[in-house]
């Protein structure tokens, strides 16, 4: 689970280094696209840190877990928001995208330097 941990975390500081920068550097509709994406992104990922721990705990002392049963309910919650996000907030969708993928980067951080 060390390695999951480390790709949040990774998440947490690309996501903040990519906010700044484009906070600075942008115009607002796009600074607020990549900030609005990183947060959904950042939310994701510890919400589906913590399902699963919580399911290979369990399964590590022969218990049964309930949060397999929660991924759908959560992907629907997320496919939702970034929904709305993009019809109702005046971001630019290509910043949404741009801020929302860095967890994709985290994901090749992490397994890089891990092998």
């Amino acid at each position: 689970m060390a390695s999951i941990l480390r790709i949040e975390r990774l998440n947490y500081g690309i996501g903040g280094a990519l906010t700044v920068a484009a906070a600075v550097t942008q115009p607002r509709d796009v600074a607020l696209g990549v900030a609005i994406g990183v947060a959904l992104t950042c939310l994701n990922f510890n919400i589906l840190r913590r399902l699963i721990t919580r399911w290979t705990a369990a399964a590590a002392k022969g218990e049964r877990s309930n949060a397999p049963m929660l991924m759908l309910p959560k992907m629907v919650i997320l496919m939702g928001a970034v929904a709305l996000a993009i019809l109702f907030l005046p971001i630019e969708p290509v910043a949404f995208i741009v801020g929302y993928s860095i967890f994709i980067l985290s994901i090749v951080i992490d397994t890089t330097f891990a092998a």
